[in-house]
């Protein structure tokens, strides 16, 4: 389950994911490099473990050199307590209470972000998100 929100000129993506580590960033990597070549992870280890939860990566061009810096951030929250207000939040939630927030304040690393969205869920799911922002914006 997915949500794009905006709060003032940051964009905001939510992923709901189950409660189980996320995939390392040399795996979230490979993944990302598959759908697009361009797009370069700057990060080792456990995402979640990432220093102010700042994710670096880069675009690179066709020799490999990397040609624009881009960062976001990413949150990680429990959902039951985020959303312990709204039940019916928590009904569509279910099991997947591992929530994570991507912010944007770089508008460049939308793509990164999209990215690694489609790195941590199924094809099937991550394109119908995708399907849906498209169809809301």
């Amino acid at each position: 389950m997915t949500h794009a929100a905006s709060s003032g000129d940051d964009q905001e993506f939510w992923l709901f994911v189950q409660n189980a580590p996320l995939p390392s960033g040399e795996e979230l990597q490979q993944a990302m490099f598959r759908l697009d070549p361009c797009f370069q992870l700057n990060l080792s280890g456990a995402p979640e473990e990432s220093p102010d939860h700042v994710l670096e990566g880069s675009y690179l061009d066709e020799e490999g050199e990397p040609q624009l810096d881009v960062f976001w951030v990413m949150e990680t929250e429990d959902a039951r307590k985020a959303f312990k207000r709204d039940p019916g939040a928590l009904k569509k939630i279910g099991d997947r209470i591992k929530m994570l927030r991507f912010i944007l304040e770089d508008e460049c690393a939308t793509g990164h972000v999209f990215a690694m969205i489609h790195a941590i869920l199924e094809r099937k799911e991550a394109l119908k998100f995708l399907h849906q922002e498209i169809q809301e914006n």
